[in-house]
C-alpha cells in the first residue's frame, strides 16, 4: 500500500514488514506504537514475613515460588508492540493456540509453548478464562464470601479488593502489578481471574500460571486492557528462545527500585505496617482482647505516667539553654536533631532504614 500525495513522492510504502496487513499496521499506529512496557520492581515476597504475611507460603500452595527467583529482565519495546498488535486466534476462535508476527516471523503461541521455553509453573488445574473456571466447578460467590470481610468502610461494590484480609490483600498487589498486571485504574477489583488464584492459594490447589498468562496475553492483543503492556521481559525472552534476532534492536530495562514493604501496606491500607509493632520487627503486636483488662492496669498505667512527665519537666528545664544555643547556632536545628538520632519518629518501625529514599511514586 502507498500513501499517496498529488504534490509529493511517495512517502511510506507498506511492505508488510513485521503486520499482517495494513491495517493491522494502521492499528498498531492508533493502538500501540505510544503504548508503555509495564516496569519490573525489585521487591520479594519475603520482605513482608516480619509483619506476619507469610506470601512464599501463599506462591508455594500454587506451584508459583520460581515466578520470584528473578524479576529483573530486559526487553524489546518495539517487538513487544509488535507481538500484540499482531494477535490473531486460532482458526474458529480455538482457544488453545493464537498467532502472531514479529519482524515477519510468524509465531504459533500455547500455554504448552510458553511454560516450557520461559520455564512457567504449568501443573496442577490448566485454565485461563471464566468459563474454564466455572468448569472445574469454581463457586465463585462461595470464594469471594471466604476471602472478604467487613472492615468496618463503605465501598462501592463487594468486589472491592480493600476488603480482603491483609495478606491477600499483599497477594492481590503481585498479581496485579507483577503476576497479571493490567491498567491501574482496575486494580482495586476483584474480577473472576484474581478470586480463582486466591481460592486456591489458601486452598493450597496448585494451578497453571502459564494458561493464565496465554489468556492475559490475548486481553490485552484483542484491546480488552489500556495503559501500559504487560510481560515485556518476557516476550522479549520468548523471541530470542525462537531464533528470532533482536541484536540491532534497542533493549530497555526498566526496574522501580524504590517500591519498599511499608509503600505497598499503606497503598493498600493494611491493618499491619508502620502502625503497628509485630513479632520479629522490634515488639509484639497487641492483643485487643488483652487490653484494660482490670483498673489496676489502668492506675499502673496512669502513675508510670505522671512519673515519666514530671522526670521530662525537670530534664527540659536543664537543656533549655542548650536548645536556645542550638536554635541560634542552626536555623535547622529540628532537622538537625532528627538526624543525630535525639529525635524519633514515633510512626517508625526497624524496617525505617529500608524507607529511604521516600515514598514511591509508582501509583
Amino acid at each position: 500500500m502507498t500513501f499517496n500525495n498529488a504534490q509529493l513522492h511517495p512517502a511510506v510504502v507498506f511492505k508488510n514488514q513485521g503486520y499482517r496487513n495494513a491495517a493491522a499496521y494502521s492499528r498498531y499506529l492508533r493502538r500501540f506504537r505510544d503504548r508503555a512496557i509495564y516496569p519490573s520492581f525489585s521487591i520479594h515476597p519475603t520482605c513482608f514475613d516480619k509483619y506476619d504475611m507469610h506470601i512464599p507460603s501463599l506462591l508455594k500452595n500454587l506451584g508459583w515460588s520460581s515466578l520470584v527467583e528473578n524479576m529483573r529482565f530486559s526487553y524489546c519495546p518495539e517487538a513487544v508492540r509488535k507481538f500484540y498488535v499482531n494477535i490473531k486466534r486460532g482458526p474458529g476462535c480455538d482457544p488453545s493456540f493464537f498467532t502472531t508476527i514479529v519482524f515477519d516471523n510468524e509465531i504459533k503461541v500455547t500455554s504448552q509453548l510458553l511454560a516450557t521455553l520461559l520455564d512457567l509453573p504449568h501443573s496442577g488445574v490448566q485454565a485461563g478464562t471464566e468459563g474454564e473456571f466455572s468448569s472445574h466447578g469454581f463457586p465463585f460467590d462461595t470464594a469471594l464470601e471466604s476471602l472478604t470481610r467487613d472492615i468496618g468502610q463503605y465501598y462501592p461494590n463487594r468486589l472491592a479488593a480493600g476488603r480482603l484480609y491483609d495478606d491477600l490483600k499483599v497477594l492481590h498487589f503481585f498479581i496485579t502489578r507483577s503476576f497479571l498486571p493490567r491498567d491501574l485504574s482496575t486494580t482495586n477489583i476483584l474480577d473472576p481471574t484474581d478470586l480463582w488464584i486466591l481460592s486456591n492459594a489458601k486452598a493450597g490447589c496448585p494451578i497453571s500460571y502459564a494458561s493464565l498468562m496465554f489468556q492475559h496475553m490475548l486481553r490485552f492483543g484483542m484491546e480488552y486492557f489500556s495503559g501500559p503492556l504487560a510481560f515485556g521481559p518476557q516476550i522479549t525472552k520468548l523471541l530470542y528462545k525462537l531464533g528470532i534476532d533482536l541484536r540491532d534492536k534497542i533493549i530497555l530495562c526498566n526496574i522501580l527500585e524504590e517500591v519498599r514493604p511499608q509503600h505497598v501496606l499503606a497503598k493498600l491500607d493494611a491493618e499491619v505496617g508502620p502502625r503497628k509493632l509485630v513479632n520479629g520487627s522490634g515488639g509484639v503486636r497487641a492483643d485487643p482482647a488483652k487490653t484494660y483488662q482490670s483498673g489496676k492496669l489502668v492506675e499502673a498505667l496512669m502513675d508510670a505516667a505522671v512519673t515519666v512527665v514530671k522526670r521530662e519537666s525537670t530534664k527540659s528545664q536543664k537543656q533549655t539553654g542548650s536548645l536556645k544555643r542550638l536554635r541560634e547556632k542552626d536555623l535547622m536545628w529540628p532537622k538537625f536533631v532528627y538526624e543525630s538520632g535525639t529525635i524519633t519518629d514515633a510512626m517508625s518501625s526497624d524496617s525505617e532504614s529500608e524507607e529511604e529514599g521516600g515514598v514511591s511514586d509508582y501509583e
